[in-house]
């Protein structure tokens, strides 16, 4: 992948480690043991030129294994629940439209581990907010009366723009699948979060079908899951972990689209790494769609 991993990712992944740990309840001894072993994991994939994404998402399938606590990022998540319940209800009412929705939707996309300094000065952009790639023309021509979508969920919080977005696809008769993980990693969204937040509403079905792993791994992606995927007029991945696991495989640095799926990435380019992959600035959004014609 074009410059991934980039410089800035071995640091980047280090601290994602530690936050795992810091929430985790180990003693300090057997903390210490743990974070050497998941940084050598992430020695080892960046030796090898391994997607950051995945080698996240091996070490968090190691501190599963061996944490007390098996949700680090719970009190983060909770927090980004409340803030992201302000933030959407601060931009006030949107145009019913399907770029104004899915610009929301990528707004959201702020929430996260990563540090982003004019997070406050994105949310109050609103439905203004300029993308660096913007794809979203053609993915409507995808949507019809009776057409299905998947939503690849990202981060707890998200769904409070995101329903925004759902919203505006089931008022023009689409049905959605709203995928989210089938247990904790990081702060992405799993069922427990929603119900516990009281927010399972207005997202259309909500289906526990990907894995517990940071995006989406296009190697290992369940049956169930699978064929949804294959049948969607349109495929709505959010985050840079979507964009990361997915990215070579729909073919965006070239060669063959070996995903067959009518893909929209919705994300903000939250690190050096990702931006300058892409050609775009730190902190810009992206509507990045593959296999839309």
């Amino acid at each position: 992948m074009k410059g991934i991993p980039g410089p800035d990712c071995p640091a980047c992944l280090e601290r994602l480690a530690q936050q795992a740990l810091n929430g985790g309840g180990l003693p300090e001894a057997e903390a210490a043991t743990l974070r050497e072993d998941m940084l050598a994991l992430v020695r080892a994939g960046l030796a090898v030129g391994r997607s950051p994404a995945l080698i996240a998402s091996d070490f968090f399938a190691l501190a599963r294994k061996r944490l007390p606590e098996c949700d680090p990022f719970a009190a983060k998540k909770a927090a980004d629940f409340a803030a992201a319940r302000r933030a959407a209800a601060g931009l006030g009412p949107l145009p019913d439209c399907f770029a104004d929705r899915a610009r929301a939707a990528v707004l959201g996309n702020a929430i996260d581990h990563f540090f982003l300094a004019h997070t406050g000065e994105l949310w109050g952009g609103g439905d203004g907010l300029r993308l660096g790639i913007d794809h979203l023309a053609q993915a409507e021509t995808r949507l019809r009366p009776g057409g299905r979508v998947v939503i690849l969920a990202d981060n707890c919080g998200e769904q409070s723009f995101d329903r925004l977005l759902v919203e505006h696809l089931l008022g023009r008769g689409c049905t959605v699948d709203y995928v989210i993980k089938a247990g904790p990693v990081q702060n992405d969204l799993c069922l427990a979060d929603l119900r516990a937040a009281g927010e399972e509403y207005g997202l259309g079905r909500v289906l526990d079908l990907a894995p517990p792993a940071v995006g989406l791994d296009p190697e290992a992606v369940p049956a169930e899951l699978r064929e949804r995927l294959e049948a969607a007029d349109l495929v709505i991945a959010k985050g840079m972990g979507h964009f990361e696991t997915l990215a070579s495989a729909a073919g965006v640095f070239g060669g063959q689209d070996r995903l067959g799926w009518p893909l929209l990435m919705l994300f903000l380019a939250k690190c050096d790494t990702i931006a300058h992959s892409l050609g775009l600035k730190r902190g810009q959004g992206a509507a990045l769609g593959c296999g839309l014609s």
